[in-house]
């Protein structure tokens, strides 16, 4: 391990809580921390990291905070385990079936993951050209547009003072719209006015409040708007530029669709597999079905007037 790992996971044990590593000296070479009677081994901390998703979990492993949580976690679950066995609790038989199905879960979820896995992959490529084909109409880039506003703040100011001044902005820009660059750095009340001068670029659907993004898109091109409210206070919208969806090239959309072809196949492996695991015939005995009834409801049940029988 190099030295700056050593240091970052040396930083990283000083702040758990409770010192987790505290007390853990022992010949057990595979054990990573203990608290109390809880203990998580190299293992077992192996087989949690493998459930995080592969493209995230170098992101997830490498960031202090997730990483103390997920320690933190196998601890308690460690220490709330060690409690129940200590009290004997694991030897019900209830208990030790909930055991089982938590293990043939867990069994299935792997095996699920790793039967896709061993499968021959798709072209993808292929798939997502063939789906780019058969559906190219519907690749379109979302309009936008380029913006410029006034915006008067109600934060510091009453509605009815944000109304009058707004209004007043609005009264000299109906005599000479020439004055509206002029005006946004005089009024606007923008934190960004006096780095942008209130221009925004190729604004996506979305990215503004409703109201804001209403007005905006309803603009014809170089036309300035009535006072618009939203929670920030009172804007005048100038529409500067609007960019009509067009039609997008493969290119442009290709790792999207290479990926959701990817995903469609790798679901429809798994449906294929759960299908055929489910067309198999289901052997069950009424003797064995009777008992179960019997367990779960009660022996009084078959012989009720509301279960269906006959």
């Amino acid at each position: 391990m190099k030295t700056s790992h050593i240091k970052y996971f040396a930083v990283f044990l000083l702040v758990l809580p409770h010192s987790v590593y505290a007390e853990t000296q022992t010949s057990d070479s595979e054990l990573l921390a203990q608290r109390g009677n809880g203990k998580v081994t190299q293992a077992e901390f192996s087989a949690r990291a493998d459930r995080i998703p592969a493209n995230i979990r170098q992101a997830t492993l490498r960031d202090t905070g997730r990483l103390r949580s997920v320690l933190n976690t196998l601890l308690l679950r460690a220490q709330l385990a060690a409690d129940a066995r200590a009290a004997g609790f694991d030897q019900g038989k209830i208990v030790q079936g909930r055991m089982r199905l938590a293990a043939d879960a867990e069994l299935a979820e792997a095996w699920m993951q790793r039967y896709v896995e061993i499968q021959p992959e798709g072209d993808y490529e292929q798939l997502a050209r063939e789906y780019y084909e058969l559906n190219k109409k519907d690749m379109l880039s979302p309009p936008q547009v380029d913006v410029t506003h006034i915006l008067i703040s109600t934060e510091d100011r009453t509605l009815d003072e944000a109304k009058e001044r707004v209004d007043s902005v609005s009264q000299q820009l109906e005599g000479n719209p020439e004055l509206f660059d002029e005006l946004v750095m005089t009024y606007s009340d923008d934190a960004s006015a006096k780095a942008n001068q209130g221009k925004f670029y190729k604004v996506n659907k979305g990215d503004m409040v409703e109201s804001f993004e209403e007005a905006s898109f309803a603009m014809t091109v170089g036309s300035i708007s009535k006072p618009v409210k939203t929670q920030y206070g009172f804007h005048i919208i100038r529409l500067d530029h609007f960019y009509a969806a067009k039609m997008l090239d493969f290119d442009d959309v290709s790792i999207q669709l290479i990926e959701s072809a990817r995903t469609q196949h790798e679901e429809r492996l798994k449906q294929e597999y759960l299908s055929e695991l489910s067309a198999l015939d289901v052997i069950m005995s009424q003797q064995s079905l009777k008992e179960m009834v019997d367990r779960q409801l009660g022996d009084d049940y078959a012989e009720s007037p509301d279960n269906g029988a006959e």
